[in-house]
Protein backbone atom coordinates (compact mmCIF):
# COMPACT_ATOMS: atom_id res chain seq x y z
CA UNK A 1 0.00 0.00 0.00
CA UNK A 2 1.47 3.69 -0.76
CA UNK A 3 1.31 6.43 1.47
CA UNK A 4 -1.33 8.03 -0.75
CA UNK A 5 -3.35 5.04 -0.68
CA UNK A 6 -3.04 4.73 3.28
CA UNK A 7 -3.89 9.30 3.04
CA UNK A 8 -6.93 9.18 0.47
CA UNK A 9 -8.52 6.04 3.32
CA UNK A 10 -7.45 8.09 6.27
CA UNK A 11 -9.37 11.70 5.34
CA UNK A 12 -12.19 10.05 4.41
CA UNK A 13 -12.30 8.27 7.42
CA UNK A 14 -11.85 11.56 9.37
CA UNK A 15 -13.89 13.67 7.58
CA UNK A 16 -16.71 11.23 7.89
CA UNK A 17 -16.25 10.97 11.68
CA UNK A 18 -15.53 14.43 12.38
CA UNK A 19 -18.10 15.58 10.24
CA UNK A 20 -20.79 13.60 11.83
CA UNK A 21 -19.43 14.18 14.94
CA UNK A 22 -19.27 18.20 14.38
CA UNK A 23 -22.98 18.21 13.05
CA UNK A 24 -24.37 16.20 15.93
CA UNK A 25 -22.64 17.94 18.94
CA UNK A 26 -23.05 21.38 17.25
CA UNK A 27 -25.60 21.53 20.11
CA UNK A 28 -23.46 22.50 22.84
CA UNK A 29 -21.61 25.24 21.14
CA UNK A 30 -24.50 26.96 19.99
CA UNK A 31 -26.69 26.12 23.03
CA UNK A 32 -23.73 28.82 24.37
CA UNK A 33 -24.32 31.36 21.84
CA UNK A 34 -20.48 30.65 20.71
CA UNK A 35 -18.64 30.84 17.36
CA UNK A 36 -16.38 28.26 16.37
CA UNK A 37 -13.26 30.96 16.41
CA UNK A 38 -14.46 31.51 19.94
CA UNK A 39 -14.55 28.29 20.60
CA UNK A 40 -10.75 28.15 19.52
CA UNK A 41 -10.27 30.94 21.89
CA UNK A 42 -11.29 28.99 24.68
CA UNK A 43 -9.59 26.13 24.07
CA UNK A 44 -5.84 28.58 23.50
CA UNK A 45 -6.89 30.08 26.90
CA UNK A 46 -7.55 26.45 28.60
CA UNK A 47 -3.85 25.25 27.51
CA UNK A 48 -2.26 28.64 28.27
CA UNK A 49 0.51 28.40 30.78
CA UNK A 50 0.45 31.75 31.50
CA UNK A 51 -2.76 34.65 30.55
CA UNK A 52 -2.00 35.61 27.18
CA UNK A 53 -2.60 39.23 25.78
CA UNK A 54 -5.00 39.85 23.32
CA UNK A 55 -2.46 40.33 20.34
CA UNK A 56 -0.42 37.14 21.16
CA UNK A 57 -3.50 35.45 20.97
CA UNK A 58 -4.86 36.57 17.62
CA UNK A 59 -1.12 35.30 16.43
CA UNK A 60 -1.41 32.08 17.89
CA UNK A 61 -4.98 31.97 16.10
CA UNK A 62 -3.62 33.24 12.92
CA UNK A 63 -6.45 36.04 13.17
CA UNK A 64 -6.07 39.90 13.55
CA UNK A 65 -5.76 41.72 16.60
CA UNK A 66 -9.44 43.16 15.99
CA UNK A 67 -11.00 40.37 14.96
CA UNK A 68 -9.38 38.28 18.19
CA UNK A 69 -10.72 41.48 20.32
CA UNK A 70 -14.42 41.33 18.80
CA UNK A 71 -14.23 37.42 19.80
CA UNK A 72 -12.91 38.21 23.01
CA UNK A 73 -15.21 40.86 23.99
CA UNK A 74 -18.27 38.23 23.10
CA UNK A 75 -17.12 35.75 25.38
CA UNK A 76 -16.27 38.43 28.25
CA UNK A 77 -20.23 39.31 27.89
CA UNK A 78 -21.03 35.79 28.09
CA UNK A 79 -18.47 35.55 31.56
CA UNK A 80 -16.60 32.41 29.82
CA UNK A 81 -13.15 34.88 29.62
CA UNK A 82 -12.04 37.21 32.28
CA UNK A 83 -9.81 40.24 30.34
CA UNK A 84 -7.69 42.02 33.35
CA UNK A 85 -4.93 44.57 33.12
CA UNK A 86 -1.62 43.64 32.90
CA UNK A 87 0.32 44.85 36.36
CA UNK A 88 2.95 45.70 34.75
CA UNK A 89 1.91 47.41 32.07
CA UNK A 90 -2.06 48.54 31.94
CA UNK A 91 -2.33 48.85 28.13
CA UNK A 92 -2.00 45.20 28.53
CA UNK A 93 -5.41 43.21 28.63
CA UNK A 94 -4.62 39.72 29.56
CA UNK A 95 -7.55 36.56 29.15
CA UNK A 96 -7.76 33.90 31.24
CA UNK A 97 -10.63 31.49 30.69
CA UNK A 98 -13.77 31.44 33.81
CA UNK A 99 -15.49 28.19 35.30
CA UNK A 100 -18.28 28.75 32.82
CA UNK A 101 -15.92 28.85 29.88
CA UNK A 102 -14.06 25.22 31.23
CA UNK A 103 -17.20 24.03 31.79
CA UNK A 104 -18.76 24.77 27.85
CA UNK A 105 -15.83 23.39 26.77
CA UNK A 106 -15.92 20.25 28.84
CA UNK A 107 -19.41 19.58 27.61
CA UNK A 108 -18.69 20.06 24.18
CA UNK A 109 -15.77 17.84 24.27
CA UNK A 110 -17.73 15.03 26.09
CA UNK A 111 -20.36 14.93 23.43
CA UNK A 112 -17.80 14.52 21.00
CA UNK A 113 -16.62 11.79 23.34
CA UNK A 114 -19.69 10.06 23.64
CA UNK A 115 -20.21 10.13 19.78
CA UNK A 116 -17.17 8.94 19.38
CA UNK A 117 -18.32 6.02 22.03
CA UNK A 118 -21.23 5.08 20.24
CA UNK A 119 -19.05 4.56 16.77
CA UNK A 120 -16.65 2.17 18.92
CA UNK A 121 -20.01 0.06 20.33
CA UNK A 122 -20.76 -0.30 17.02
CA UNK A 123 -18.06 -1.86 15.57
CA UNK A 124 -17.74 -5.28 15.95
CA UNK A 125 -15.37 -6.04 18.19
CA UNK A 126 -12.16 -7.80 16.30
CA UNK A 127 -12.32 -4.87 14.52
CA UNK A 128 -12.71 -2.44 17.53
CA UNK A 129 -9.15 -4.59 18.80
CA UNK A 130 -7.19 -4.15 15.67
CA UNK A 131 -7.89 -0.91 15.63
CA UNK A 132 -7.20 0.41 19.56
CA UNK A 133 -4.40 -1.94 19.05
CA UNK A 134 -3.06 -0.04 15.63
CA UNK A 135 -3.63 3.60 17.38
CA UNK A 136 -1.94 2.50 20.30
CA UNK A 137 1.37 1.44 18.35
CA UNK A 138 0.86 4.70 16.63
CA UNK A 139 0.52 7.10 19.68
CA UNK A 140 3.47 5.01 21.34
CA UNK A 141 6.22 5.57 19.08
CA UNK A 142 5.44 8.78 19.22
CA UNK A 143 4.76 9.74 15.55
CA UNK A 144 1.72 12.19 16.23
CA UNK A 145 2.70 14.96 19.01
CA UNK A 146 0.61 15.37 22.23
CA UNK A 147 -2.80 17.64 22.21
CA UNK A 148 -2.32 20.46 24.40
CA UNK A 149 -5.46 21.50 24.48
CA UNK A 150 -6.84 17.78 25.14
CA UNK A 151 -3.89 17.65 27.58
CA UNK A 152 -4.66 20.53 29.35
CA UNK A 153 -8.47 19.53 29.74
CA UNK A 154 -7.80 16.23 31.27
CA UNK A 155 -5.69 18.09 33.79
CA UNK A 156 -8.85 20.49 34.40
CA UNK A 157 -11.30 17.55 34.18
Amino acid sequence: MTPEALTEVFAEFMGRLMCNVTQESLGTMLSSDITAPQFHILLQLVAAETPPPINRLADDLGLSVAATGRNVEKLVQLAMVDRREDPSDRRIKNLTITDLGRKTLAEAISDKHREVLGLAERLPADLRERLHDVMVEILDQGLIPPNPFFTAMKENA
